[in-house]
């Protein structure tokens, strides 16, 4: 767009400027769905112009369209110190931005590239003094900590608190397209291209008769309405006092739904619902990331989606009759909107059987509605809806828990082209179809909750951490027949003692310098998942300076992962034997590197059941294996590494076949499909052959291989090693095919090297390709 007339530029606006804010205005407000529409809407207005290819200098800015974000409403004069009378969420919003560049410039990666100054639009140095341009007193500290980036901050108010969120919600959505060689780009845009409209009086009583007038909401109306009326214009006379009522109904109880006031924000909640409900029953098309893209149905169903409506009421909607625009009202919104608010609840607090919504909406994904809206048919029955809503959430609990794992980033702009497909095939889909839908997406990933292996306490998965060690605390809990207290540990702000992440070696590296190269590498391996848990925050703190054989014996006092370090656990603790050999927990006396990989293979042993995919197929109907497989079919060249610990390779390589016990991650041998690469391991041996499946797996008993040209059962074969047959639990036990291309005869010629990736799980891909490719080179293996 072209520069609007007496707007200003955010330079402008922002360098070397002083802005306060009165004690009596509210807090800042803005939540995640605001920061990200914020940076989506940034992004997509940038990219309209920015060419990679061509442009290799700043300079190309210049040429680039501008962006209005609105207006602020200040007293004073433009220039001096001025008072906000409107307009703070955008500038305090647009400061913590600034900030987050700022410190995105400083970062090693970046400093290839032009240094954009942007120090003057956060702050002023006058005679030596640094002073923000937010001058309000109580912010100060954080945006010292922010901009110093001091992660560790503890927020002491509601306003600081937000900030703080806020700016970590900055960190983990920014896109990493805007970063790198586009980064400068960006930002010379950002502060030369978005444009305010500054609105400057001489006195406070002013600027707020010119704030109520600019917001009365009676002369001005939101999209909601404006939809509103066209399709009461659309309907029957005799049916437009019913129809009027029944919006008017569904628009009131949204809104008095609503948990706080919208006011100030980037969009109302009646605007946000009708919003969701458009995109996810009529979305067709999603704005391309590339060079001169435009709007398609989805971004135009934003907040102006009345001009979409009226457009594509007869061609995409299918609304040609006044009967068809009533049912619309009448029966698809009033279904929505109990929906809608249905799932609001869920999100609130845990409910039985809908705990995964509990989940997603606890770490703010808040695409789970806008999916589940889509899968409801009008005419469902109530136990249709509760399994799609089931399916979904527990979808997107998989598939935002796996990202985070492997440290990819789950909001919905990083990942709208995939999340967007989904909802399109999902669509007023019978159960069956929606579940494998699902479950094909999550078996498609290039990756998985192996993950876990590695993952460890960071600036990026600082938000999530706790949510996971309660995952599993709550997990643990249930499968002992007590209650889950998931929503215990994650409250934040009860009264009293609320739960922490627990450092199980503590922050002493001169007592552990024995275990550790340096004091490096025990930080590193102190932030690991597996030296984590979580306790009480005066426990958390009293427990901090004593050393770790003074800490296992209060930890028996604690929740069941903490207890489970202490041999107390494991007497007379019935619930909990079982799971002690299903999981591998045990005591541990003296606390090492071994002991924290321990622990993350227990975690990740548990994170295979509770992220187990199949559970959609349980909750879809089942399907059988051959469907399976075509429906998920890859065109894509896979490479698993499957564990074959405990059994007779000469037996494998005779007769062509890998197995394993089902239980726990054995059942992963069942993702493999005919044609998929196989990399075989032996723990402690390394790697012994490569192959390609030439069958799926099936049960022992139905397994059958060539003896002297005949088929027969793989139980009556002349084994080499027929003692490792007899010890297999043949109704438990499950083989694949497998032609061997290039292998050793022996376990000792395994090969290994440093720097290879193993993971303990019975068959997995990897993400990086590296210890494929080096086993691949040893043996001397070339894909035919």
């Amino acid at each position: 767009m072209n520069k609007i007339e007496k707007t200003e530029t955010l330079s402008k606006i922002l360098a070397n400027r002083k802005f306060s804010v009165d004690v009596f205005q509210r807090e800042y407000r803005w939540g995640q769905k605001q920061i990200e529409q914020m940076l989506s809407d940034f992004q997509s207005t940038f990219e309209e112009n920015y060419d990679p290819n061509n442009h290799d200098t700043t300079d190309e800015v210049e040429g680039y369209g501008f962006y209005y974000m609105g207006s602020i409403i200040c007293t004073g004069t433009a220039g001096a110190s001025n008072n906000i009378v409107d307009g703070q969420q955008r500038l305090t919003s647009l400061t913590l931005l600034l900030i987050y560049l700022n410190n995105l410039q400083k970062d090693v990666s970046q400093q290839e590239y032009e240094q954009v100054p942007i120090d003057n639009l956060i702050y002023s140095n006058r005679f030596g003094k640094k002073s923000f341009n937010i001058d309000v007193e109580e912010r100060k500290g954080c945006f010292q900590a922010l901009f110093d980036n001091n992660l560790t901050y503890q927020p002491d108010s509601e306003s600081t608190q937000t900030m703080f969120d806020r700016y970590k919600d900055i960190v983990e959505l920014f896109p990493d397209e805007l970063k790198g060689e586009a980064l400068p780009f960006f930002i010379w845009w950002l502060i030369e291209k978005v444009l305010l409209l500054e609105v400057d009086t001489p006195s406070d009583d002013e600027a707020h008769t010119i704030f109520l007038t600019m917001n009365d909401r009676g002369l001005s109306l939101n999209s909601a309405e404006m939809m509103k009326a066209y399709i009461i214009q659309q309907i029957a006379e005799s049916d437009r006092l019913d129809v009027n009522h029944q919006w008017q109904e569904n628009i009131n109880r949204i809104k008095n739904a609503s948990s706080y006031d919208t006011s100030g924000v980037v969009s109302t909640e009646d605007v946000e619902f009708i919003s969701t409900w458009l995109r996810a029953n009529y979305a067709q098309t999603l704005r391309e990331g590339k060079l001169g893209a435009k709007d398609e149905d989805f971004e135009l169903l934003g907040e102006k989606f009345h001009t979409w409506v009226r457009a594509n009421a007869r061609t995409v909607m299918g609304l040609t009759k006044s009967k068809d625009y009533r049912t619309l009202i009448m029966t698809e919104m009033t279904r929505v909107t109990n929906l809608y608010l249905r799932i609001k609840e869920y999100g609130k607090r845990i409910t039985p059987g809908y705990e995964e919504v509990f989940y997603n909406a606890n770490r703010d994904l808040n695409y789970q509605m806008m999916l589940i809206i889509s899968a409801v048919c009008n005419n469902d029955a109530e136990e249709t809806i509760a399994t799609k809503i089931k399916m979904v959430s527990k979808f997107v609990d998989d598939f935002a828990s796996i990202r985070i794992f492997n440290y990819r980033k789950v909001n919905w702009n990083t990942n709208k082209y995939m999340l967007f497909r989904v909802m399109r095939d999902i669509r007023n889909q019978d159960c069956n179809t929606v579940g494998k839908v699902l479950v094909r997406e999550l078996k498609k990933l290039d990756i998985s909750v192996d993950g876990i292996t590695r993952f460890s306490l960071n600036q990026f998965t600082g938000r999530y951490m706790l949510h996971f060690l309660a995952r599993f605390t709550s997990y643990i809990n249930v499968r002992m027949g007590n209650p889950s207290l998931f929503d215990v540990y994650m409250d934040r702000k009860a009264k009293g003692n609320t739960y922490d992440i627990e450092h199980i070696l503590p922050d002493r590296f001169d007592d552990y310098a024995d275990d550790f190269a340096d004091a490096h590498e025990f930080q590193t391996w102190r932030q690991h998942v597996g030296n984590l848990l979580i306790l009480t925050r005066d426990k958390n703190r009293s427990y901090q300076d004593k050393k770790y054989q003074d800490k296992v014996e209060c930890y028996s006092g604690d929740n069941i992962l903490a207890q489970a370090l202490n041999p107390t656990a494991y007497h007379n603790n019935p619930k909990f034997l079982p799971l002690v050999s299903q999981y591998g927990f045990k005591a541990i006396s003296h606390f090492n590197k071994e002991s924290i990989t321990s622990r993350a293979n227990i975690y990740l042993q548990m994170a295979i059941d509770i992220w187990d995919p199949d559970a959609i197929k349980e909750l879809a109907g089942g399907w059988t294996d051959e469907e399976e497989q075509e429906f998920i079919k890859d065109t894509r060249l896979r490479e698993f590494t499957v564990e074959y610990l405990g059994r007779s390779w000469q037996d494998a390589l005779k007769y062509g076949f890998l197995s394993a016990d089902e239980t726990n991650s054995g059942r992963y041998l069942r993702n493999i499909h005919v044609g998929d690469t196989i990399y075989c391991h032996i723990a402690g041996y390394g790697f012994l052959g490569i192959g390609i499946c030439t069958s799926k797996a099936v049960y022992m008993k139905d397994f059958c291989v060539s003896v002297d040209g005949a088929s027969t059962p793989i139980l009556n074969a002349p084994w080499i090693n027929p003692d490792k047959r007899d010890q297999l639990a043949t109704e438990k036990e499950i083989f694949i095919g497998v032609d061997w291309k290039k292998s050793v005869p022996d376990e000792n010629q395994g090969y290994w090297e440093k720097g290879m990736t193993s993971i303990p799980l019975v068959a997995y891909m990897l993400n990086d390709r590296t210890t494929h490719r080096k086993v691949s080179e040893h043996f001397g293996y070339q894909p035919e």
